[in-house]
């Protein structure tokens, strides 16, 4: 009899495991909206100190059409401080039939090296099936990595990408005696379940089952706001023989002090070469722009990426001598020539980019992927971007503009906010001057400022290409249908708010449709915006408008008609104003000359969820409005 009920659990178990192959058995609620669907996800965290660890990830995936194809690779990063231990992975068709399993020579192991990364020792295993003929297929990983590197806990997001379903998902994380684990939970529904174990120490489990695909919708806050998420940190870790512990971002600033303490001196000479060029600046803000001048003059950015993971930095005086560096090394170098100079200034630990999400403020972690210095100037304090060789001292952009940085300091390390910019910091001021003849073609001569925000891709431009590609770049950025570049330049001005000032001379053909003795003329020659994605169904979350929303447009474009040419009717002024931003566009007639001015002004900020059915409003009205066309009447 118990060899009976033995086989029984084993053939039970056996049928379970194939059902997860299997996508017949996939229930149609997690099918719904989805392009793949995660049949198991377990990802097992063991600490077994301060300084070691082990992670094991199994995911079996479930592809359902060619846009879940990236699901079929994977992808593991390592370096000096972690080891991949294993890397395994199987392919099944839709029966839940073995097609084939991964062998070592499918999988291919190469270094991260890019052109900008002088020194660099991760490494990347990666693995892939081919692209299969039939929908759908089951693919499975196993990656099992030692880790020596324990200032990083993992970040468990199982679900981590719109139309993507789950179906289980677990993250078990074991903690020996004598280390405690810190965490932060958003959007987990299933309470976690935590066990002492004989030893002393801990398991944390938290789980997943069930969970639908989810379609983002139109300007809605980050998915790690809408999606299960768990965050996990240490107490206590070592890397490296380097010992720390985090219960407050003043900790996590300390050892980083600790870490990169005294490697901040210069070579005498350059000591005194720095004093000479800021003897004449009586202002904080002089000295930091000569020194920050040279720093740009003198080095250039290159990535490194060695030891203790990436955040202890090569010392000022090789920085002097090779005149290169990562964004620590660079920030460092900077501090010490400040310092020279008699300015006190402090790194500052960003997460950095313009599409990343500010940190988790109230979770102290290494949540930080870039340095920048700080310069505690009285009311008017300054943030450096040391990888710039262009940038304004004291302009900083989205790139790390208006989020949380760690302000590193001896004692007491604390967050900061970096510079915000708002609508009138980024604005785009267009005057334009277009002749228009009989047959409804144009010549135009425009000169545009763009500031702050909006000119951040027209400075690149001007540094990173060549006339010729500068040329290519500027026919993929106007929006006119049909018209040739004639001429092209441009002009930057630095400053707090720097700015590039753009001229062009276009001809456009057919700008005005000629019908009979009538000329129907568009206004609105290149900042004309589309309406908002409409409502489908009713709105679950808040209205995100982002920095991109922060700006003010204006437009004064003079259009010269053929002689004897009238406007058949007038336009109206129109303004349309909502809690988003404001529009206004009026005409003035003079003769033959009509001059169309339009003025929009818009601003960032989190509205209730309702508040969408106004955006699709507001959008229209002034899509509406931008497709005004003005009709002239020959006259006789």
């Amino acid at each position: 009899m118990k060899k009976i009920l033995l086989l029984i659990l084993v053939m039970s178990r056996m049928a379970a495991g194939q059902s997860e192959y299997q996508a017949s058995t996939l229930p149609p609620a997690l099918r719904e909206n989805a392009h793949a669907v995660i049949r198991r996800h377990e990802t097992v965290f063991s600490v077994k100190s301060a300084g070691e660890a082990t992670q094991r990830i199994r995911s079996v995936v479930t592809v359902l059409d060619e846009q879940g194809d990236d699901h079929s690779r994977m992808v593991v990063g390592y370096d000096k401080l972690s080891k991949v231990v294993n890397l395994e992975g199987a392919l099944y068709d839709a029966t839940g039939k073995l097609i084939k399993k991964l062998k070592k020579p499918d999988i291919n192991d190469y270094s991260t090296y890019t052109d900008y990364n002088l020194f660099d020792d991760n490494r990347v295993k990666s693995a892939s099936f081919p692209k299969q003929p039939a929908y759908p297929y089951t693919v499975e990983f196993v990656v099992e990595t030692l880790e020596r590197n324990l200032m990083f806990y993992p970040t468990w997001m199982p679900q981590d990408d719109e139309y993507v379903s789950v179906e289980q998902a677990s993250f078990t994380v074991n903690m020996p005696a004598g280390l405690a684990l810190r965490y932060k939970e958003m959007n987990i529904a299933a309470p976690r379940k935590e066990e002492s174990l004989i030893n002393g120490g801990k398991t944390y489990v938290w789980t997943l089952t069930n969970s639908p695909a989810v379609e983002l919708e139109p300007l809605s806050p980050p998915a790690r706001e809408q999606l299960p998420i768990v965050y996990t940190a240490p107490t206590d870790f070592e890397v490296q023989s380097y010992k720390g512990t985090i219960t407050s971002w003043s900790d996590l600033g300390r050892f980083y002090y600790n870490l990169n303490q005294g490697r901040d001196r210069i070579p005498d000479d350059l000591r005194q070469r720095v004093i000479d060029l800021t003897k004449s600046e009586t202002t904080t803000a002089g000295k930091v722009r000569k020194v920050y001048q040279f720093l740009q003059e003198q080095t250039r950015y290159v990535s490194i990426q060695l030891g203790i993971g990436g955040w202890q930095t090569i010392e000022a005086e090789k920085v002097a001598v090779g005149k290169y560096g990562d964004c620590k090394a660079l920030t460092n170098y900077a501090q010490a020539l400040l310092k020279a100079a008699g300015v006190t200034a402090y790194p500052a630990l960003a997460r950095a980019g313009d599409k990343e999400p500010d940190l988790q403020a109230n979770f102290p972690s290494f949540q930080f992927n870039h340095v920048i210095l700080c310069v505690p100037n009285e009311k008017d304090t300054l943030f450096l971007e040391c990888t710039s060789s262009h940038d304004p001292a004291g302009y900083v952009g989205d790139f790390t503009g208006n989020r949380h940085v760690l302000l590193v300091l001896p004692e007491g390390s604390r967050l900061v906010k970096t510079p915000m910019y708002r609508a009138m910091d980024n604005c785009q001021q267009r005057r334009a001057t277009v002749t228009v003849n009989e047959q409804g073609d144009a010549s135009v001569d425009l000169v545009t400022c763009y500031t702050g925000f909006q000119q951040d891709d027209h400075v690149n431009a001007i540094h990173s290409l060549n006339p010729e590609d500068q040329r290519s770049w500027l026919l993929k950025r106007i929006a006119i249908p049909a018209f040739e570049l004639d001429s092209f330049s441009f002009r930057k001005q630095t400053g707090a708010i720097p700015s590039v000032t753009e001229r062009l001379g276009l001809s456009i053909r057919r700008w005005a449709n000629a019908s009979g003795t009538r000329l129907f003329l568009p206004l609105n020659l290149m900042s004309a915006l589309s309406p908002a994605t409409p409502l489908t169904q009713p709105r679950q979350t808040p209205v995100e408008l982002g920095p991109a929303y922060d700006f003010d447009d204006s437009d004064t474009i003079t259009y010269q008609l053929p002689r004897g040419y009238k406007p058949e009717y007038q336009i109206e002024p129109l303004t349309i104003e909502s809690k988003f931003g404001t529009y206004q566009a009026k005409l003035v007639m003079d003769g033959e000359r009509v001059v169309y001015i339009r003025r929009i002004t818009m601003h960032r900020g989190r509205f209730p969820a309702p508040a969408y059915a106004e955006w699709v409003d507001f959008r229209k009205k002034i899509a509406k409005a931008d497709r005004t066309q003005l009709v002239f009447v020959k006259r006789s």
